[in-house]
Order: structure tokens, then C-alpha cells, then sequence
């Protein structure tokens, strides 16, 4: 069993962090009371205000509480939740052993890994960490995605539980696919395996795709 810390959920609203850009977001999560219906496009009340976050293969944001430490240094108080606007926050899944296809019990839901996470500008400046984006991805520690399998009622008590592996034959962590979309991107025998993993969305194929076309033409 894997612990939840804190199941949470957002509105949209404008913030304000003294940015220069408008910043209409629903970054600011809390946890939910009782019971709430996780659908194929995620929790009843959380809503996402920009194109490609969330939907089918976004519904659930993951990042796991024992990453927080990662940022004690720039910051008077760390968050207990939500740190960067994910809806599960767990204990301690590292992303090295959270594999796409992996699917988890989430009360009465079942969620499969399906998409890494794409930190952007507004976590940076809510926290006025200027290099916080090149930190997530170089470590890799970004957080990671499901999609819903099976809808269901979760209950804020309720915690994950690994109930189906992915396939050894094309296994691929969201650690790995992280160090190559961020950090390897010309790695051309890395590219082709993961292209045959059978577990990420369409959008994220077509990216490695892009990635592994520009690579053979920059090595031959």
C-alpha cells in the first residue's frame, strides 16, 4: 500500500505573485471532505484553465511529499500539500519506481500511469524560485500523470494500491522518460524504445516521434 498524504482539488482564479504575465490558474489546491467521484477527466470539483492540462490521459496529478525537501533551501515554509498543484500527494513514490501502464486501486477507481508532468513558469513564480523548472527536470523529479480506467468514489482516507504491473517487455519508468525528453533528447536508441511503449498518450508519441526524427538526422 502506498500512503496518500492528501487528496486534493482546485478552482480557477486569478493570482497575483507580482508576475508581469496574467496568471489564471487553479495551482492552489486543498483537500476535499468525505467522498468525491473521480471521472475519465478527473475529480468532480477540479478544474485545469489552460489547453493540455488535464483531460483523458491527465486526470490525476501525482507528486510525491518526500520531493518537497528538494526545495527547503529557497523557502521559509513548505507546503504540507499540493506543492505544485497535484491532486494526489503521496508520501513517497519515487519516479524511478513508478512505471506507464502501472495500474492502482484508488478507492473505488482504478488510474494507470500515463503522462510525465511538464513543470512550467507559474510554479516558478508562485514560489519566486527562478531556476525551480531546470531543478524539476534535472532531477527528474517532476511528478507524472494517470488516466481513470474504472470511475469510482474516492474517499479522502483512501490510499493507492499497486494492483497490476506493467509489461516487463517495454516497461519504461517516468524517471527514464524524463531524463530523455529533458535531458538525453539526441539519444536515438533510448527515443525508439520508449516509442514502443504501448501506455503513452498519442500527444506525448508524437513529441518522441518529433524528438527521434531530428536526433537521426543530427547523428547520420
Amino acid at each position: 500500500m502506498i500512503s496518500v498524504y492528501a487528496i486534493s482539488v482546485g478552482k480557477i482564479e486569478q493570482l497575483d505573485y507580482g508576475q508581469k504575465r496574467e496568471m489564471r490558474s487553479a495551482l492552489n489546491k486543498s483537500p476535499f471532505s468525505g467522498k468525491m467521484w473521480l471521472s475519465k477527466t478527473g475529480f468532480a470539483e477540479d478544474e485545469q484553465a489552460y489547453k493540455d492540462h488535464g483531460g483523458p490521459h491527465k486526470a490525476v496529478c501525482c507528486f510525491s511529499k518526500s520531493h518537497y525537501n528538494m526545495y527547503k533551501y529557497a523557502l521559509d515554509t513548505v507546503p504540507d500539500y499540493a506543492m505544485f498543484g497535484e491532486n494526489l500527494t503521496v508520501e513517497d513514490l519515487d519516479e524511478a519506481d513508478v512505471y506507464f501502464g502501472n495500474q492502482y486501486q484508488l478507492g473505488e477507481a482504478v488510474i494507470e500511469v500515463s503522462e510525465i508532468r511538464e513543470p512550467c513558469w507559474k510554479i516558478q513564480t508562485k514560489y519566486g524560485i527562478t531556476d525551480l523548472v531546470k531543478r524539476m527536470t534535472l532531477s527528474g523529479k517532476t511528478g507524472f500523470y494517470f488516466r481513470v480506467i474504472q470511475e469510482g468514489y474516492v474517499d479522502q482516507d483512501d490510499d493507492l494500491k499497486l494492483i497490476h504491473l506493467a509489461d516487463e517487455t517495454t516497461r519504461l519508468s517516468v524517471q527514464e522518460l524524463n531524463e530523455i525528453y529533458y535531458n538525453d533528447r539526441k539519444n536515438v536508441n533510448r527515443l525508439r524504445y520508449a516509442l514502443q511503449n504501448p501506455y503513452l498518450s498519442e500527444t506525448r508519441i508524437a513529441k518522441l516521434q518529433k524528438l527521434y526524427h531530428h536526433a537521426l538526422k543530427t547523428t547520420s
